[in-house]
């Protein structure tokens, strides 16, 4: 049976951790997988964490909304780390939890969250259109885990349908510093040798670009000529076109949906 990704580079940026259903597909199709770490994630300190979530406590929120493994990960560790858990037991049995994916449900899966919903497109947008399909009533209460550097859109089309959303701001994320991976990746790149690039949000690109216009010129022009360059989701398309590039975004938001994806582009080539 022909392997789709034999003798090609399909790259992600993302790093290992967590990474090893994509390391493990490709390679049994064939291919050699580069996992491109653009970004670290600093949570907030725990006395700001705590004010803000001894604040949360003293609400009652509707639907709690998490939108990536990540968010889980930090949030709940941090619950535990600062003996939290009982007052997050507490809120939660007010509340419907919501995942934006199945990776994220399979997260909260793990650390006892039971999630209520799960929307049919795994992005903010189809968080939103949930929601709308749910019909809360003006004035419900909404808790959002997040990035700090999340973007406004939720706030502004679920505020706009009377929402009281609250954002709860877990960590930032900062530039990855330059390691033997990227620097294998620039000169596979510079060469022609990338088949497959798949992006997975828009601060993956943000990162992605001011890591890699350090370490090689005209990297706009270098990335024309990867075969399939994949976008996750809608937000993560906006900001590679407004760089000037024409990705193919995944219908599914995930990274399985990537990477099929990626066999039906290069099946075609």
């Amino acid at each position: 049976m022909r392997k789709i990704f034999f003798s090609k580079t399909i790259a992600i940026t993302r790093g290992e951790k967590n990474n090893s259903d994509f390391i493990r597909i490709v390679k049994e199709q064939g291919g050699t997988p580069i996992s491109l770490p653009t970004m670290k994630l600093v949570p907030v300190e725990s006395r700001q964490f705590i004010e803000k979530f001894i604040d949360i406590c003293t609400k009652k929120y509707a639907y709690y909304v998490f939108l990536s493994p990540n968010s889980v990960e930090i949030f709940v560790g941090m619950v535990r780390e600062n003996n939290l858990t009982h007052l997050l037991g507490e809120q939660l049995k007010k509340s419907d939890v919501i995942a934006i994916g199945p990776s994220t449900r399979k997260k909260l899966e793990v650390n006892d969250i039971y999630v209520k919903w799960l929307p049919s497109d795994y992005s903010s947008n189809g968080i939103v259109k949930l929601i709308e399909r749910l019909s809360p009533k003006p004035g419900t209460r909404i808790m959002i885990p997040r990035s700090g550097a999340s973007n406004s859109f939720l706030k502004d089309r679920l505020g706009s349908m009377g929402m009281i959303l609250d954002e709860f701001y877990l960590y930032h994320p900062q530039i990855e510093t330059i390691n033997e991976t990227w620097i294998e990746f620039s000169k596979e790149l510079e060469n022609k040798k990338v088949q497959v690039l798949i992006f997975t949000s828009p601060s993956a690109v943000r990162f992605f670009f001011s890591i890699m216009d350090n370490m090689l010129l005209n990297v706009i022009g270098h990335l024309r000529n990867v075969d399939a360059l994949i976008s996750i989701g809608p937000n993560t398309t906006k900001e590679l076109i407004s760089r000037n590039l024409s990705p193919v975004e995944s219908a599914v938001h995930t990274i399985e949906g990537t990477i099929e994806l990626a066999k039906i582009i290069l099946s075609k080539n």
